[in-house]
């Protein structure tokens, strides 16, 4: 009986003492620098500037540096396989877009897959566009579809594995017209402007004086809903023509971070996202926010590695 009782008292102590022991790490974490890595260069990049307003944020709330490397090549894929094979200890965490992590996977072209990597939640949209010359015979995407019946209409892109490309492509396809298209490695609206090609797709922050000046025009947005500088424009899924995308910009850890981790970096990263001074650097460059949590961005990534399967299959793109 004596035995027995040793025996039970030495169990508790050890559970005590394992239990203990755990909080104490989850307790004491962060005790280091943590990294938040860019895939694209910092020059006049939206994703470093909003990262550098909530880095000290997040350092003030966590009591450790966050630094933002950038750490650009290989269209983002560089970047996100080196953060899915980081240490999975919270240290280091990405900003990493939709290309990289939907289209560019499902084409495979990267070295990783998306369960590789776990979301702390989808942040924001880039505010895509499509775009023509201000005197051109259409005004919106139904108008452009009846055009392209009869005419040829070159559309200026990033690629055809771009996201902005695909929602284009789809809504062609939706419309009973093709592009002549081409990709371009520096695309810019002066290409429409000078009449090198007819339509562009192309982010809103970077037409806007184009627009304000008379010589374009944006003819839908890729967004879920419209632009708050343009309410008058309609999104391609108002107008008819595909669902729901958008350029998204998420953040995510290595997929084997603890959930306690996750949940702490989440939280404090889109506390740190919804100060004023953030909000004010969110919209001087022009980024969508639309925060959602763990849960709901895997959920939307699941859905879209779908759609998007079916819509490169039909374009011909992957088999």
């Amino acid at each position: 009986m004596k035995k027995w009782y040793l025996s039970l008292m030495l169990a508790v102590m050890v559970t005590t003492f394992t239990l203990g022991s755990a909080d104490t790490i989850w307790a004491a974490w962060p005790k280091k620098p943590i990294q938040i890595i860019i895939p694209w260069p910092a020059a006049n990049d939206p994703s470093t500037m909003v990262a550098t307003a909530i880095a000290p944020e997040m350092s003030d709330m966590l009591g450790v540096p966050v630094k933002v490397v950038n750490k650009p090549g290989g269209g983002a894929v560089l970047a996100t396989n080196e953060l899915k094979n980081s240490r999975p200890d919270g240290y280091t965490m990405g900003l990493i877009s939709i290309g990289p992590m939907i289209t560019q996977v499902l084409r495979g072209k990267t070295p990783y897959k998306n369960e590789d990597l776990k979301p702390l939640g989808l942040i924001w949209s880039s505010p895509f566009t499509l775009a023509a010359r201000a005197d051109a015979p259409y005004n919106n995407l139904k108008e452009l579809a009846e055009y392209g019946k009869t005419h040829d209409l070159r559309l200026a892109h990033w690629g055809l594995g771009a996201v902005p490309t695909l929602i284009a492509m789809n809504a062609a396809k939706i419309g009973g017209f093709q592009w002549k298209e081409t990709a371009y490695k520096k695309l810019n609206p002066l290409l429409v402007v000078k009449g090198d090609a007819d339509v562009i797709t192309f982010s809103t922050p970077g037409l806007r004086d184009y627009v304000e000046s008379g010589q374009l025009k944006i003819l839908a947005c890729m967004l879920p809903e419209r632009l708050p500088q343009y309410p008058d424009v309609p999104t391609v899924t108002e107008e008819g023509f595909g669902d729901a995308y958008s350029i998204w910009f998420g953040a995510f850890v290595t997929a084997k971070t603890p959930d306690d981790i996750v949940k702490r970096l989440s939280d404090t990263f889109f506390k740190a996202m919804a100060m004023e001074k953030v909000q004010e650097v969110i919209k001087n460059v022009g980024v969508i926010p639309h925060p959602t949590g763990p849960e709901k961005a895997r959920a939307q990534m699941d859905s879209e590695l779908a759609n998007f399967g079916t819509i490169m299959k039909d374009l011909g793109i992957i088999q």
